[in-house]
C-alpha cells in the first residue's frame, strides 16, 4: 500500500472522539471522517474539523481501506455490513456485539469477505500490561496460580445496551487469556445482580479456570471511586498493575520466620518490597492502533475468535447469576 491509508470511523460518542484524534494526528493515514446517525455527534465532529457522514453506509460509498466501529455495541453489526462488503478491514471495539450468536456471524462474514477483522481490547495494549505479560514470559514469577482483577466505578450513561459482564467485564475475560495463554478459560461460578439498574446486571463476582491458574473477577457499576486493578501471582512472587496510572510492579516471592511479638511480626510485612516494572507508557488507544494499522499492512492480527472466547464467557455467568436470582426467588 503506496499511498497513505484511508480510514473511515463510525460513531463519534465517547470512545469514537478518541479515535478520531488519534488517527486525524497520523502522518501515515488520510482520516477521511466520521460517520454518524446523530445529528448533535455529527456537529461536534465537524466543529473539531472532520468531515462527516449520516450513516455507515455512506461512509461504505467512497474508497476506504480500513475503519473503526465505535457505536453502540447492539448496532456493531448494522455498522459493519456495508463497510465489509467494500473491502474495508475492520476495527470493532469491544465486545464484538451483544450477543454470541450476533458476534459469530460477523466472523463469518469478514472471513467470506475476505477483510481483516479486529476487536478492540485495548487492554491488551496497555503499555503496564505489556510489561508485566513481558516480564511473566521470562519466568521471573514461576507457575501462575491466581489472577484477581477489579474493575470498578459509576455507571457510565453512555452504556444503554449491554450489562456490566458484556460491556466491561469481558476485558479481564480476556486479559486472563492473554496473560496466562490459556486457549479456553472455563467459569466455575458466578454471582451479581441489578442493585441500581432494573433491567441489566450492574455488579458481578466471576471464579474462572485459565489453565490451571485461579481468576477472580470484580467488577461493578457501583462503587464511587474508579479503580482498574490486577494482581497476578505466581510460585516466585507477584505483580501488580494499575491500569489508569500505567504502573506496574513486582513483589518477589518471600518467606516468615515466627516473630516473638505482635510489633515484630507487623515489621516482618513491612519490609517487603515492590520492584517498579519499566513502563514505556503511551496512550493505549494509539498503541492498538498501530497494532491494527499494522495488520491491515500485512501483520499478524489478534484471532476475532479471542472476542467470542471472552463474549461467550460474559454471557454463560450472566444466565448463571440470573438462573441463580430466579431459583432463589421461586
Amino acid at each position: 500500500m503506496n499511498h497513505p491509508m484511508r480510514v473511515g470511523l463510525v460513531g463519534y460518542g465517547a470512545i469514537g472522539r478518541h479515535h478520531a484524534r488519534n488517527l486525524a494526528a497520523r502522518s501515515d493515514v488520510r482520516f477521511v471522517g466520521v460517520a454518524d446517525a446523530s445529528r448533535a455527534a455529527r456537529e461536534a465532529a465537524e466543529a473539531a474539523g472532520f468531515t462527516t457522514f449520516a450513516c455507515a453506509e455512506d461512509l461504505a460509498r467512497i474508497v476506504v481501506d480500513a475503519a473503526i466501529v465505535a457505536v453502540p455495541t447492539s448496532l456493531h453489526a448494522a455498522a459493519a455490513e456495508p463497510l465489509m462488503a467494500r473491502g474495508a478491514a475492520l476495527l470493532i471495539e469491544k465486545p464484538l456485539a451483544h450477543t454470541l450468536h450476533v458476534a459469530k456471524g460477523l466472523v463469518a462474514a469478514a472471513e467470506r469477505a475476505g477483510v481483516a477483522l479486529m476487536v478492540g481490547y485495548v487492554e491488551r495494549y496497555n503499555p503496564a500490561i505489556e510489561a508485566m505479560r513481558e516480564f511473566i514470559a521470562d519466568g521471573v514469577l514461576g507457575d501462575l496460580v491466581n489472577i484477581s482483577a477489579r474493575r470498578v466505578g459509576a455507571l457510565p450513561p453512555r452504556v444503554r445496551d449491554a450489562d456490566v459482564l458484556v460491556d466491561i467485564g469481558v476485558h479481564d475475560i480476556d486479559v486472563a487469556a492473554f496473560v496466562t495463554g490459556a486457549r479456553r478459560i472455563h467459569l466455575i461460578a458466578a454471582r451479581g445482580g441489578m442493585a441500581i439498574l432494573p433491567d441489566r446486571l450492574d455488579h458481578a463476582t466471576l471464579l474462572l479456570d485459565a489453565a490451571g491458574c485461579g481468576v477472580t473477577i470484580e467488577t461493578n457499576w457501583i462503587t464511587p471511586v474508579k479503580v482498574r486493578e490486577l494482581w497476578v501471582t505466581g510460585t516466585r512472587g507477584c505483580c501488580r498493575v494499575d491500569y489508569i496510572t500505567q504502573d506496574a510492579w513486582f513483589a518477589p516471592g518471600r518467606t516468615f520466620a515466627p516473630a516473638a511479638t505482635f510489633e515484630a511480626h507487623l515489621a516482618q510485612y513491612a519490609e517487603g518490597k515492590q520492584v517498579p516494572l519499566t513502563v514505556k507508557k503511551r496512550e493505549p488507544l494509539a498503541c492498538e492502533l498501530d497494532a491494527f494499522l499494522s495488520g491491515v499492512r500485512g501483520a499478524t492480527l489478534p484471532d476475532p475468535r479471542l472476542a467470542l472466547a471472552s463474549l461467550r464467557l460474559a454471557e454463560e455467568a450472566t444466565c448463571a447469576i440470573l438462573s441463580a436470582a430466579t431459583a432463589r426467588s421461586a
